[in-house]
């Protein structure tokens, strides 16, 4: 099997252990996703605390990523992804023992610290060593693992609050991030890619001052990214209590809202990579956005189960769109001596920015306008998103990378 994967795809025993340790922190997170603002509901969690709850978390994956990132270019990514497994389910496990609300705030950063440690190093892994001319279609396999687990974790967690209550949910994360934990100790080599780094930072020294890389070249990707992810902060956040509290659906029933969303981009994921590879990814980053705007304001009309679910797998499809080619262009425009910092960058600053203003500005936007305008401002920002790309993004320059043996 694996020597099939290096043969015709590319992928070694390494890099699968990466994505199957990802697929499983992915996993224990997106257990909470679906029930998290119900448990802070139901323990008297005001709208606006619970958006700012949330944005706590993500406050500090904002910071951790580009952390994490920057360490796992200098010490390589084993001990950023035992972070991002092990010890992140760790984290979880403190909700269970407190309702407390400022110790609550305090399990959320550091919870949101903690996971951040598991992206930006398996994206600079992937960015590193996957093939130039197949970039997004890796990008998109990093995508499947992250909607599958996605998936698998949202479906079972509002029957497992249903009938064995929320700390059962707080359990089951901390399994699937022990048992990501264990992949990593046996599979993962600790070690960092000097070789690369050594001949990068030689060239970097010959270069002239106008041609050396700067993170600030990546601002215009960055603002299309946070303005997309804005959308999904508010989605992630209020969703659920949309679902409960204006339509009236169960809570067992809102996370297959969120699977359904997550089949979706796991179905699309390649196949959107691998056309993005063949027609641009420019392109295709504006038909993704595009494609989330109409979800973000279809759900403003949902009625119905029905109604919520389809919007929900339209807005699937504009991330399985939207992402691997946001992924594979922003990894093009890095050298490969900087690509865990660079993916940390970017899941720090540009997407978890954009939840993280999402999930804080969608409790106030709620409570002082009503739940249609939180939706409708994700659409807006999806739509300023569409001309950012459109007349800031031009297409970057890139660097060979070679999958390890």
């Amino acid at each position: 099997m694996f020597s099939y994967l290096r043969e015709k795809i590319g992928i070694n025993r390494e890099m699968a252990a990466v994505l199957v340790a990802m697929g499983l922190s992915i996993l224990a997170m997106s257990l909470l996703n679906p029930v998290l603002p119900l448990y802070l509901s139901s323990i008297n969690v005001g709208t606006i605390l619970l958006g700012s709850m949330m944005s706590a978390a993500w406050f500090g994956m904002a910071v951790g990523e580009v952390g994490w990132g920057w360490l796992a270019d200098r010490i390589g990514i084993r001990v950023a992804m035992l972070a991002g497994t092990f010890f992140t389910g760790l984290s979880v496990l403190m909700f269970v023992f407190t309702t407390s609300v400022p110790l609550i705030f305090a399990i959320f950063t550091v919870w949101g610290f903690l996971r951040s440690a598991i992206f930006g190093p398996v994206r600079g892994y992937i960015g590193s060593y996957s093939p130039l001319n197949k970039k997004a279609t890796f990008m998109a396999f990093s995508a499947v693992m992250l909607s599958a687990s996605s998936s698998l974790g949202a479906l079972p967690s509002g029957f497992l609050a249903d009938s064995l209550g929320y700390h059962s949910v707080f359990y089951t994360s901390l399994g699937a991030s022990v048992i990501g934990g264990i992949i990593v100790i046996s599979a993962i080599k600790n070690r960092s890619d000097q070789t690369a780094n050594t001949r990068y930072e030689s060239e970097l020294e010959t270069m002239s001052p106008q041609n050396r890389f700067s993170f600030l070249s990546l601002t215009p990707q960055c603002v299309v990214t946070a303005l997309m992810f804005l959308g999904k902060g508010f989605t992630l956040t209020f969703l659920p209590l949309f679902a409960t509290e204006v339509v009236d659906i169960g809570v067992a029933m809102v996370g297959i809202l969120f699977t359904a969303e997550g089949i979706t981009n796991l179905v699309l994921s390649v196949p959107m990579g691998m056309l993005a590879d063949r027609i641009g990814k420019k392109a295709m980053m504006v038909i993704g956005l595009v494609i989330s705007a109409g979800a973000m304001a279809g759900i403003v009309f949902a009625d119905s189960f029905t109604w919520v679910i389809l919007f929900m797998i339209l807005n699937g499809a504009g991330m399985a769109v939207f992402s691997p080619a946001a992924l594979s262009m922003f990894s093009d425009s890095v050298p490969l001596h900087r690509q865990n910092t660079a993916m940390g960058f970017y899941g720090g600053i540009c997407e978890n920015v954009g939840i993280f203003g999402g999930s804080a500005l969608g409790g106030i936007i709620w409570e002082s306008l009503g739940y249609q305008f939180t939706f409708y401002t994700g659409a807006i920002a999806c739509g300023l998103a569409v001309l950012a790309c459109c007349v800031l993004i031009k297409k970057p320059k890139t660097d060979r990378a070679t999958l390890p043996g």
